[in-house]
């Protein structure tokens, strides 16, 4: 059934986002994504866990509201994709406010703080993304002025039920990463794994192992490194707190460093991780994985039986910070 239309009673109004709008917003975003027939990345709880975290305090966040409805909801801040520094711009609209009339109100104050943060970091770009699955957004963005970038990310699912052994090439060793003694250690092998960003996308952040780590239900098992000689080579780091709230286990990331690739390190690593969440129970849901369309380790997955994802799948679009000025002709 179609969530109902929200019917504006009175003029909307665009404030700043506060940390008590989280639940709001989780709502607004879930509501969302049930009306495309889809799901949120993260739980309500985890959303208001998200605002209780600094993620955007280099940035700014607005609320477009009818009376006490929540109507929309945006944000800008600094961020990097693809190797590059870019403003993150981020835009949710409830159903029945998708009009130009109506959300013009939230883009175009958005869009005033993207090019401010542009200015005052010396940025370029302004990056946003939506799932192949979301309908509803990708028109509004284009309209002002977003055009969509070549690369995705593809998503992948895996249904546990065929898992290939895929064994460590002789002298290798896989363990788990002793968190948080070994959090540098992790950091820095994702930081030289990435070596390659125009293609790969960027590494696991500063503050990413604390939030898996520090999850009630953490098992070692999730993240996990190889050594040669006791010299770190290769890690994964599987986000369970899905898994805990009833979803599936999600691979944040797998990085194999230059000098170590193509000895089958990778394939190991999966085949390892897969096998730990098919041994906790029957019922456990499907393991997802996403990577940028342009990574070549798409091939890795597709050859331990990942399969693609439409859920798990997100088109990106881009403009520039401040578009060019028209061009100046006599007489007008």
């Amino acid at each position: 059934m179609a969530a109902p239309q929200l019917k504006l009673t009175v003029n909307p109004e665009v404030r700043p986002l506060r940390q008590d709008d989280a639940r709001a917003v989780a709502l607004l975003v879930a509501g969302v994504y049930d009306e495309l027939g889809s799901k949120p990345a993260m739980s309500i709880e985890q959303t208001e866990q998200l605002f209780a975290t600094p993620w955007l305090q280099n940035g700014a966040g607005l609320v477009l509201e009818s009376g006490s409805e929540m109507a929309g909801y945006g944000f800008a801040r600094p961020s990097r994709w693809k190797g590059l520094d870019s403003i993150e711009f981020g835009l949710f609209l409830k159903q029945g406010c998708r009009d130009r009339e109506t959300y013009h109100f939230l883009t175009d104050r958005l869009l005033e703080v993207a090019v401010e943060l542009a200015a005052r970091h010396e940025i370029r770009n302004v990056t946003t993304h939506y799932r192949s699955t979301d309908t509803v957004h990708p028109p509004v963005v284009r309209e002002i002025g977003f055009e969509e970038h070549p690369v995705s990310m593809l998503g992948f699912r895996h249904d546990l039920s065929v898992i290939p052994q895929r064994p460590l090439p002789p002298g290798f060793v896989m363990r788990p990463a002793r968190l948080p003694e070994e959090n540098a250690t992790v950091l820095n092998l994702s930081g030289r794994a990435f070596d390659y960003r125009d293609r790969q996308g960027e590494p696991v952040s500063d503050g990413y192992l604390d939030f898996v780590s520090g999850n009630p239900g953490f098992d070692p098992q999730q993240v996990l490194l190889v050594e040669n000689a006791g010299d770190p080579v290769a890690y994964t780091i599987v986000d369970a707190s899905a898994y805990e709230n009833g979803g599936s286990f999600h691979i944040t990331e797998i990085g194999v460093l230059p000098g170590s690739r193509n000895l089958g390190i990778g394939s190991a690593l999966l085949s390892h991780v897969l096998g730990w969440m098919k041994t906790k129970g029957t019922g456990t849901p499907p393991a997802l994985a996403g990577m940028f369309s342009s990574n070549h380790a798409a091939t890795l997955f597709w050859r331990i039986g990942f399969r693609p994802d439409p859920l798990r799948t997100f088109r990106f679009f881009m403009r520039d910070a401040v578009p060019p000025a028209r061009p100046q002709f006599p007489g007008r």
